[in-house]
């Protein structure tokens, strides 16, 4: 019945018309045969649960009693199984680098609430093997140097045995090459889409949940070539995750007949964007493409309807921000359509917002890589269960692509699917997740694929438009 077990049989009869006349029992069973008559011939299984408590370990007995009454004799047959319990493991502790500060803290909150609300999925499930998961989280400012900072601390003095994060690029690739790569650390960043990720001497510790911007450039490029768009000035955020979108875009758009007229980057924090905006406007461009984050677009995207720069705008994943559309206003970028890495609605994925809005009482934002973030949490959590520990990272990293790639048994997100997952993993048979966020088989480079979502603006809020591409 258990692995594991030693099972010990004890041969035990007891007088039935004794019983039957006192009516008495006894919690312990006792070590006498006896014999006795009776008219007939009755079989009957009876299956009793006595837990035994010692010191060290904790031991549960499973007690089968079958009770076989024969014309000349009563033989009670009592079969115990002693199981030692698993050893509970230690807590499973992630880190979360997040943006609480910064031009992307837009997203910060939710993203927290996404790795939050895995966590507490893979707890109500049992955890693994006993231990629960920890959630710890670094604010990286959206700076690279304050991540790194961050990275380290929860390295080397909060010991997580993986992270997830960064939010952008321009944190994840220097995280990755100063601190997790080289303290073989497990890092699986939820949104980070720079294409140079792909190709970066990682070591095999860095994962992503979204797709690389190789496909979201071809898409938007695409997009922007539909609409009847034939020049375009871009305007881009000076890091890895800007100047590799850009560059996609730029190489899609011009390959179909387009000219971009202008392509200029802009710094993270910057109190005014005039001098950018005078340079990707000159030659007056049909649109204007926006490779920033909302901290950045919200002030230049102002000042370019305030100032008769722009009003024709193509949006990217950075700046799907309903706070964003609604600080602006006024129904000023209605209309405006952008891509984002995203998949076609779903069971699992309308689950996943439906749990979002009943733990955290407010319905879930249409913003990026929400369902990725908790993806990467439950990942992480299965890989654990399928090494059997909590805090080896290198094998932790090792049984990644186990569980979340074919061959194996489907399973998805929530309580359900993790309940199922970790009692497949016990078991020893081999699960295949398939997430919030759709399929996460990883490659070789640790990246996974899938669609680009075409969104919109409408009503000052994102909207989805249902279209969704493969570059």
């Amino acid at each position: 019945m258990f692995r594991g077990l030693r099972i010990a049989f004890v041969m035990i009869a007891v007088f039935a018309f004794v019983l039957a006349a006192c009516g008495e029992t006894s919690d312990a069973p006792s070590e006498v045969v006896r014999t006795v008559e009776v008219e007939r011939q009755v079989t009957v299984e009876v299956e009793k649960l006595v837990t035994v408590e010692v010191e060290k370990p904790v031991v549960q007995e499973v007690v089968r009693v079958v009770e076989v009454e024969k014309p000349v004799e009563v033989v009670r047959q009592v079969t115990v199984e002693v199981m030692q319990e698993a050893q509970m493991l230690p807590p499973l502790v992630i880190g979360h680098l997040n943006a609480l500060t910064g031009s992307l803290s837009y997203f910060g909150v939710s993203h927290g609430n996404a790795a939050d609300l895995a966590a507490s999925h893979i707890n109500r499930a049992g955890g693994i093997q006993g231990g629960s998961v920890v959630i710890i989280n670094r604010d990286t400012g959206v700076n690279p140097v304050q991540g790194v900072d961050a990275a380290r601390a929860l390295v080397d003095v909060e010991s997580v045995a993986a992270i997830v994060g960064a939010l952008a690029s321009g944190v994840t690739i220097p995280v990755a090459t100063s601190v997790t790569a080289p303290n073989k650390t497990l890092q699986i960043s939820h949104s980070s889409t720079a294409p140079s990720i792909t190709a970066l001497e990682d070591d095999d510790f860095l994962f992503r949940t979204t797709v690389s911007d190789a496909a979201q450039g071809v898409v938007l490029g695409r997009l922007a070539w539909e609409q009847g768009y034939k020049s375009a000035g871009i305007m881009y955020i000076n890091n890895a995750y800007g100047q590799g979108l850009a560059e996609r875009f730029t190489q899609t758009f011009t390959e179909l007949g387009g000219t971009v007229t202008a392509s200029v980057p802009h710094e993270d924090s910057q109190p005014t964007f005039t001098s950018e905006l005078e340079k990707a406007t000159e030659g007056n461009p049909d649109v204007l493409v926006t490779v920033s984050y909302p901290g950045q677009a919200e002030i230049y995207l102002r000042e370019a309807l305030e100032g008769d720069y722009a009003d024709t705008f193509l949006f990217v994943d950075g700046v799907k921000s309903d706070d964003m559309v609604q600080a602006i206003g006024g129904g000023k970028l209605d209309g405006t359509l952008g891509t984002a890495p995203g998949a076609p609605d779903s069971p699992d994925r309308q689950a996943f917002y439906n749990a979002y809005t009943l733990t955290f009482g407010v319905e879930a934002p249409q913003e990026p890589y929400l369902a990725e973030t908790y993806d990467a949490v439950v990942l992480i959590a299965l890989a654990a269960a399928k090494a059997g520990t909590t805090t080896d990272s290198v094998a932790i990293r090792d049984a990644l692509r186990d569980v979340a790639n074919p061959p194996g048994e489907v399973v998805g997100p929530g309580l359900a699917g993790i309940q199922k997952a970790l009692s497949l993993i016990a078991s020893g048979q081999d699960i295949n997740y398939e997430g919030a966020s759709g399929p996460v088989d990883f490659d070789e480079n640790g990246d996974v694929a899938g669609p680009i979502e075409v969104w919109t603006v409408e009503g000052d809020a994102v909207k989805s438009t249902g279209r969704f591409e493969l570059p």
